[in-house]
């Protein structure tokens, strides 16, 4: 088997929500190094959703091709022939009703914090910026994808800079430390506060609730979510769909 055969039976593992443990991780750090990976992932998704739009719309044309039938078979009075429209097209809408109801059961069902966090998590890409230090060993060690290397190196600073919070945060997070990310995602929001500054605010926003939907507590991801789609200047505002914040919502009701 070729690597690219390979490659996407397990970004389709990915997308069915299947892939775990290690698997996952080393996954998702490819997924931050390789461009033409990540476009394969998004092409794979494009698919998904049309193949889901096609069995839709091959139902209903199942429909309308049976009804187009009765309707030239049919040598009734013209009377007759409006009624047979009207319960045609009744069936029709029930038919339609019926399957966005199944769709959104089968969305209800499936839905899990960790499901929505697979699909909806961004890496963060550093950015040039003033007031970084460009010989951080933080950001090289980032750079190169190397999460374990960044936790070390966190450890070791007394005084972090406002973007080392983020990197060591997102690279907890890639580890499967939802819990500490959270503290590290928490404590540069608070001296924030304390500072009355916002360096890095918004990266620490989005992250920390993605933090949460990772460590099974969307209750407290849903209010910074709800407050990042709110505000249509945020970076992060484009990133979160009406039916994203929905499905994170539908948790409430499974707890």
């Amino acid at each position: 088997m070729n690597e690219n055969s390979t490659n996407t039976e397990v970004l389709i593992q990915y997308l069915d929500a299947e892939l775990q443990g290690e698997d996952l991780e080393t996954l998702k750090k490819n997924l931050t190094n390789d461009q033409s990976l990540r476009e394969e992932l998004e092409n794979l998704q494009l698919a998904q959703e049309a193949t889901r739009s096609y069995g839709l719309k091959t139902k209903i044309n199942a429909i309308h091709g049976e009804m187009m039938h009765e309707l030239k078979e049919n040598k009734s009075p013209k009377a007759s022939l409006i009624k047979m429209i009207i319960q045609n097209g009744l069936r029709v809408a029930a038919v339609l009703i019926m399957l966005v109801g199944l769709s959104a059961l089968y969305q209800y069902l499936t839905t899990s914090p960790e499901k929505l966090f697979n699909e909806n998590y961004h890496p963060y890409i550093i950015h040039e910026m003033r007031g970084v230090p460009e010989s951080s060993m933080l950001r090289e060690k980032y750079k190169k994808g190397n999460m374990d290397s960044v936790i070390l190196e966190f450890s070791s600073l007394n005084s972090p800079q406002p973007e080392e919070y983020i990197l060591a945060g997102i690279a907890f997070l890639e580890n499967n430390q939802s819990a500490k990310a959270i503290e590290t995602f928490k404590t540069l929001i608070q001296k924030n506060s304390d500072a009355k500054t916002d360096y890095f605010e918004d990266d620490a926003e989005y992250y920390l609730a993605m933090s949460y939907l990772n460590n099974q507590e969307p209750e407290k991801a849903l209010p910074i979510l709800e407050k990042i789609q709110a505000d249509p200047k945020h970076p992060y505002n484009n990133k979160l769909s009406e039916w994203f914040i929905l499905k994170v919502k539908s948790l409430h009701g499974k707890g």
